[in-house]
């Protein structure tokens, strides 16, 4: 029996959201408060609703308002589960319906035993808090929509008024049957006896009421007690009160069931028709449901300890458990390197004994939070043995390395064991082989998309070095030229005020400009595109021309939006006086050489102005070899437009596209002495107002920082610069563009 779908309606942020064609596997992504633990807890309230067996379930764990979608309490919670059953078991069912309805036989031999099984459990709200099961039907997984009642074969279905009635019928037999309990809890000796028999025993009625109202007793105290007292009044001996109490236990539970088969007034639909009580085929087949065990584990996890070195010395001494230790000591060992082993102890008083886990021959509580958490973990699967384990966040405290070991565990145990499990990590999602990942967003109330994996592996080269975590895991990507570039950002929109996790941006390092063609394929921009993604790609200016720039954008087209610095690179946006002073005094101090007077800000502004004159031969000469440089590519599409042809003809192919190269290449030298007058020409044009935006940016700042005995380094530096920048030291260029990325 294989969970296939699950459908969640009104149930805490869900309004209406399916969880389809689940595998063995299934790992649901998505930000904090999205939803995606009460899509597990719906599933566990699920099977809890229906244990036993039971089509009314008198007190299920949920009812109260917070648990219905913003409070709504005029529709009920709705949880469908969908499971594909063995042949046989939609075998024993068709057997089950002729059984009770023998008419329907030529109706039920025409099942198709492809057939799934649909069931919906509805959770009406308070006061009277209670589950029923709502509908069950066979449904054809080819065309299955669990929001529609098309294609599917209903064999049992409860209106709201007949769930109304089954809950009051059990209602009133689990009274009696409480009452009977009660009645035979109460411990009455010969004396009692004798003081109920007295006729002023008002007294000890009090005293009786009293010990029946006690913690954990009976609420019918007071009834009790006057059944009790009519009892005493009419028995000849104590043995008689005695046998009189049993005989009117006994009524009771008689009483309680002949409620339970009380035929219902509101009638239920079932596979043969409308029935005054519920067919004995629903409640085997919910019972078989039942047999599927559920182990959940939520994100606040009982710490290890003496529990589970009770049951690890539970299995040294049992006659076959020894094995079944040996193979949890093994998977343990496997997975995280260690020894667990149990032992019991004696206190100090020496008249009490415990139980103890050593991990590698120490306490288990005196070990890391990570080896705890994992092997919480590891033992509540080995222990339980689950057919469907519910995980939250499975990497909570693990290291990198041991994330990825307990999930290839989860992965490995799936084959036995259903998994679902909630994430933030992404490694559960980059590692691969990801066959059910489950996108969960909450733009109004949680929402579930099946991410196709396959999809985004054809779709995206593997040699950019996007990660799977940033295609589906963020609404908005920005591509940079580094790591510095996104450090930077982040602390500007910091400062800004503007949350950047919060609008679902991240970030994908493209290695520097010249790799800009690379990650702007169509391929990659058209499956970001379809998967409704903003881009955007924010590169230095370095030494562009507008021209440049512009073709930029035509590349993009309308998928995505570049933005070019209108400085040569963003470390020109860190050039502040009062800024590089304060950066001084902090790596003065860091390095233990703070004796020196720190340099006024008039002093930093007169050394970058020196120091960005010494760097004006350094930004013609850049300029001019970018043109007078640039590479030239021989026309390929020449070379080869025959496929057949001969060697003499290929080399002088060869020889025509070297000779055209070459005079290029002439053509460039002979110009040079140009070009560099008018790259000079240019840049003294605007020299004066505009060298700190024209100069190298990390070079600028690490010749000032040198003049004063200490380096900057941009992928080190460049975000500690950024963060002791003020909102108005900002530039208005800049906080557009990250007002942008974060509105």
């Amino acid at each position: 029996m294989k969970l296939e779908t699950v459908n969640i309606k009104r149930f805490r942020s869900i309004e209406n959201t399916e969880l389809g064609n689940c595998g063995d596997f299934n790992v649901l992504i998505g930000k904090n408060n999205t939803g995606k633990s009460s899509i597990l807890l719906a599933i566990n309230a699920f099977f809890e609703c229906i244990k036993n067996g039971n089509v009314v379930n008198l007190n299920p764990k949920f009812g109260q308002s917070i648990d219905f979608f913003k409070g709504q309490t005029n529709l009920p919670i709705e949880i469908n589960l969908t499971f594909s059953l063995m042949p046989s078991d939609i075998d024993t069912l068709t057997q089950d319906i002729v059984k009770e309805a023998p008419q329907m036989k030529n109706a039920v031999l025409g099942i198709d035993l492809s057939l799934r099984i649909s069931i919906t459990v509805a959770i009406m709200p308070l006061p009277d808090s209670f589950s029923f099961v709502k509908k069950i039907s066979l449904v054809n997984p080819a065309n299955f929509c669990s929001t529609s009642d098309n294609n599917e074969n209903i064999i049992f279905s409860v209106s709201e008024e007949s769930a109304v009635e089954l809950f009051n019928k059990f209602l009133r037999s689990k009274e009696y049957n409480k009452k009977a309990d009660a009645l035979l809890s109460v411990k009455l000796d010969t004396d009692d006896f004798v003081k109920l028999q007295k006729p002023d025993n008002r007294e000890f009625k009090r005293f009786l009421t009293y010990r029946l109202n006690r913690p954990n007793s009976s609420e019918f105290s007071n009834e009790l007690v006057e059944i009790i007292t009519d009892i005493a009044e009419g028995s000849s001996s104590y043995e008689d009160l005695q046998k009189s109490i049993k005989k009117i236990a006994s009524s009771m539970r008689e009483e309680a069931e002949a409620t339970e088969i009380q035929p219902l007034k509101i009638k239920v639909g079932t596979f043969a028709g409308e029935e005054s009580s519920i067919p004995d085929y629903i409640q085997n087949l919910l019972k078989k449901i039942c047999t599927n065990k559920v182990l959940y584990l939520t994100e606040r996890r009982k710490q290890i300890g003496k529990q589970e070195a009770e049951k690890l010395l539970e299995l040294k001494v049992t006659r076959g458990g020894t094995k079944i230790l040996q193979s949890i000591q093994e998977t343990v060992s496997a997975l995280l390197g260690v020894r667990i082993d149990a032992f019991q102890t004696i206190s100090s008083l020496g008249n009490q004994t415990s139980a103890e886990m050593d991990v590698d021959d120490f306490l288990v509580e005196v070990n890391g939070s990570g080896i705890k958490e994992a092997l919480r973990l590891v033992l509540d699967v080995e222990f339980e043995i689950p057919n469907i384990l519910l995980v939250e966040e499975p990497e909570i405290h693990l290291h990198p390395g041991l994330e990825t070991t307990i999930m290839r565990y989860l992965k490995r145990i799936s084959c036995n064991c259903q998994v679902f499990l909630t994430t933030h990590s992404t490694n559960f999602l980059d590692t691969g082989e990801m066959k059910n990942v489950y996108l969960v967003s909450k733009p109004n109330s949680t929402q579930i998309r099946q991410l196709d994996i396959e999809e985004a592996e054809a779709e995206i080269p593997q040699e950019l070095g996007i990660r799977l975590s940033s295609l589906f895991m963020f609404d908005r990507l920005i591509f940079v030229e580094g790591q510095s570039d996104e450090d930077i950002i982040r602390e500007w929109a910091s400062i800004l005020g503007i949350n950047l996790s919060q609008a679902n941006v991240g970030f994908i390092h493209m290695g520097g400009a010249r790799n800009f063609a690379h990650f702007a394929t169509e391929a990659t921009l058209s499956f970001l595109t379809k998967r409704q993604i903003q881009m955007w790609f924010l590169i230095d200016r370095d030494e562009k021309e507008d021209y440049e720039v512009s073709n930029l954008q035509k590349i993009l087209g309308q998928k995505a939006t570049v933005k070019v610095l209108q400085r040569r690179e963003i470390e020109n946006y860190l050039i502040c006086p009062r800024v590089i002073r304060e950066f001084i005094e902090f790596k003065r101090k860091s390095s233990g050489t703070n004796t020196e007077p720190i340099p006024s800000e008039l002093e930093i502004k007169e050394k970058i102005e020196e120091c960005a004159d010494q760097l004006k031969q350094f930004t013609i000469n850049k300029r001019v070899f970018k043109i007078a440089c640039k590479p030239i590519y021989p026309n390929t599409k020449g070379l080869f437009n025959e496929v057949v042809q001969g060697e003499d003809i290929f080399v002088n192919k060869v020889i025509e596209e070297i000779q055209q190269i070459i005079g290029q290449l002439e053509a460039d030298k002979d110009r040079l002495e140009t070009l560099y007058k008018e790259k000079l020409e240019e840049v003294n044009r605007v020299w004066q107002y505009s060298k700190l935006n024209l100069v190298p940016g990390d070079l600028l700042l690490d010749m000032v920082c040198q003049a004063y005995k200490i380096r900057f380094k941009k992928e080190r530096d460049g975000s500690k610069l950024a963060t002791l920048m003020t909102k108005n030291e900002i530039c208005q260029e800049i906080i557009d563009i990250i007002q942008e990325f974060g509105s």
